[in-house]
């Protein structure tokens, strides 16, 4: 096939993915409500709720100001309690400050008009307006715990239509302490869960005989709930479990796990017998104090593990989180229990640790997630003996499920290195090895200076969409539906009549590197979590031996070519061989599909379905007998098809509903039509 091909298709895959790419959104963390996404056909209306002064103390008076802007030519109404459609300001939780006074007071009083479609005098400001509602700040009250929560509903109408609008609100004097340990589960871009955790030890530079707090935070899907800490586990129901298993620094304060709320109580027939359940709807954070003792002046932290389970009106389903944050030395003396009913879990797998990197430092960002090893991360290791995990841990990764589809392109390049000198043996695996160091090197340079982790770029879901889409696009050549051409690539690679260049021995290895990402080995974590505390230099050593630990086996080939006569000698078996590999690509689809958010996964399935489509378009309506004006056409053709269905991904991705949905429960239906509003309920099914 010509060159020519081989460009469309490139084209194809290009266009393609950058079709179906999510795009990045802004968000604007501030308290204003309203700006681009509200405007109507009146213009663009503001809300901005403050509590001030910033700088207040125990026992001053703070004012809450709800800041109504709406353009000329529009009104919105009172608080008047005779009209329904009336502004409504609802504080729903106060901590720490006492409400003064009767309620909110408008800047400007309102006007009373008569209005003709609703047949009643009502009261309207026809210019921006602002409510403002004094507090008292409890003379024993923590300037951090002082908060305000509530909602505000109003209308904004012009001459023809009203937009109602409701929005919530959270007020703090101070914000909360940044400088804390943190683990999210599950780990931002993977496949969302009914129940998202938290996990928080702060503040991180406390000093010593200074209070830590160990918070452990579950949102809750709708439809779900999880159970207490006081839930009976004999009332078919289990509690939510949680377990120290070793404490570096610390000493435990208290008598052990508390609720931040009481536990709903709920009885349930169970063929006539009442029992009771105790459990959380939408959230709820567990928390336990520990002291820093003499120890922890050089790094404290905790690991453990907490066992839950949550359930849906049908079924219920256990789960479980290992966190482990700050510096945990698993040396250290193992440690009892906490929350209810929970055992003493001493045991010496392997759990999770949360590697402290440099960002993180600057308080609340989220730490990369690793495999650590029993007895990993003993800060009496030497660099010596980290260069060592590194190297076992990047060997292992050559057998790893992420690398193993590449190894499978790989072995068929050594059978067709058998007929090349020595020379050029060495050439094309120290080529392959030098484009697996490079990856790694990248890696480094991205974790030392931007805080990337083992895996970091498949947190990003462009990435992992190009990946899936050019991991596809592989599977489809091997399986043959076309061709890819490029002198030393990687399908060449796979061929029977073609030897494998310098290109492609460097893209195989960079190719392999990128894909091994997903995976962690035995020995990594406790290289990779030790690595990011270091210098860069340090950084760039221990990656850098984890490159030449995945490159050793090529290099070994290399060294002793020999060593290929032991493989099969060419033949047909490549042919099959290749397609059997082809398929084990797709399954590295699938696996890479996994891995991405919910939202993505339909789009990203669409855009494949063009490529493929476009591929195969390429690969069997024109062949080299074809005249030239017709091969041109049928590539043009091949890519407007494939781009119109990957547009049909892309817009799935990206497009905005613009009613706003909230999940199902039955309060919040008994609420709306309480308060009048017509609702619309969608059901589904997940088949």
């Amino acid at each position: 096939m010509p060159r020519p091909r081989c460009l469309a298709a490139f084209l194809l895959v290009l266009a393609a993915v950058f079709a179906t790419s999510p795009a990045r959104a802004q968000v604007d963390l501030g308290l204003q409500f309203g700006g681009g996404d509200d405007e109507n056909s009146f213009g663009k209306t503001e809300l901005k709720v403050t509590l001030e002064p910033k700088d207040a103390k125990p026992g001053d008076i703070v004012t809450m100001k709800v800041d109504l802007n709406f353009p000329p030519d529009s009104h919105t109404y009172s608080q008047d309690k005779g009209f329904g459609g009336r502004t409504k300001i609802t504080v729903e939780k106060i901590v720490g400050v006492t409400a003064l006074g009767d309620g909110f007071v408008p800047d400007h009083k309102p006007e009373s008009k008569d209005d003709p479609i609703l047949g009643q005098v009502v009261e309207v400001f026809e210019k921006p307006v602002i409510w403002t509602r004094k507090f008292k700040i409890d003379p024993k009250a923590k300037l951090s715990d002082v908060l305000l929560e509530g909602k505000i509903s109003f209308q904004v109408c012009d001459k023809d239509t009203c937009k109602p609008n409701l929005e919530k609100f959270s007020l703090r004097l101070t914000e909360p302490p940044k400088a804390v340990f943190e683990s999210r589960f599950p780990e931002p871009g993977a496949r969302s869960k009914p129940v998202q955790w938290i996990v928080t030890l702060s503040p991180k530079n406390a000093k010593v005989g200074e209070k830590v707090t160990l918070k452990l935070a579950a949102k809750i899907d709708g439809g779900y709930h999880l159970f207490g800490l006081d839930q009976d586990s004999k009332n078919l129901g289990l509690p939510t479990r949680i377990t120290e298993r070793f404490l570096t620094g610390l000493k435990p304060s208290g008598e052990g796990f508390r609720q931040d709320r009481k536990s709903e109580v709920h009885f349930e027939n169970d063929n006539g017998k009442k029992l009771e359940q105790r459990y959380h709807h939408k959230e709820v954070s567990f928390f336990r104090d520990y002291v820093v003792t003499k120890d922890g002046a050089a790094g404290y932290g905790v690991a453990g593990q907490a066992r839950f389970q949550f359930c849906d009106a049908n079924s219920c389903t256990p789960g479980k989180v290992d966190f482990s944050l700050g510096t945990v030395n698993a040396s250290a003396t193992p440690v009892g229990t906490s929350g209810t009913g929970a055992t003493s879990e001493q045991g010496t797998g392997a759990s999770t640790t949360a590697s402290t990197t440099g960002a993180a430092a600057a308080g609340g960002l989220l730490q990369k997630l690793e495999i650590r090893e029993p007895g990993g991360a003993d800060k009496d290791a030497t660099l010596a003996t980290y260069l060592l995990y590194a190297f076992l841990g990047g060997l292992i990764l050559n057998v790893m499920p992420c690398v193993l589809p590449v190894i499978a392109i790989k072995v068929l390049s050594f059978v067709q290195q058998a007929g090349e000198d020595r020379r050029q043996i060495l050439m094309l695996n120290a080529t392959y090895s030098l484009g697996v160091v490079f990856v790694f090197l990248f890696l480094a340079t991205m974790s030392a200076f931007a805080s990337w982790g083992w895996g970091g770029l498949f947190e990003r879901a462009e990435f992992s969409i190009t990946i899936t889409a050019f991991v596809f696009v592989m599977a489809l050549s091997l399986l043959g539906v076309f061709e890819i051409p490029i002198p030393g690539f990687v399908g060449n690679a796979a061929g029977t009549t073609k030897k494998e260049g310098p290109t492609g021995a460097f893209l195989t290895g960079v190719f392999a590197t990128i894909l091994a990402t997903p995976c962690t080995g035995p020995f990594m974590g406790t290289a990779l979590a030790w690595s990011v505390k270091q210098t860069p230099a340090t950084i760039y050593m221990v990656w850098g031996m984890m490159g030449v630990g995945m490159s050793t086996p090529y290099l070994l080939f290399g060294l002793f070519p020999g060593a290929v006569k032991y493989l099969p000698k060419p033949g047909n078996w490549m042919v099959t061989f290749k397609q059997v590999s082809g398929f084990v690509l797709l399954g590295t689809v699938v696996f890479l599909l996994y891995g991405l958010s919910d939202k993505y996964v339909i789009p990203t399935l669409i855009m494949l379905l063009g490529l493929g489509v476009g591929l195969w378009m390429i690969g069997n309506l024109y062949n080299l007998s074809s005249p030239k004006s017709w091969r041109i056409k049928m590539r043009v053709f091949a890519l407007v098809v494939a781009g119109l269905i990957s547009s049909l991904g892309y817009y799935m991705a990206t497009a905005e509903d613009h009613l706003k949905w909230k999940p199902y429960s039955e309060e919040t239906l008994a609420q709306k039509m309480k308060e009048g509003n017509i609702v619309m309920v969608d059901f589904t099914a997940d088949w």
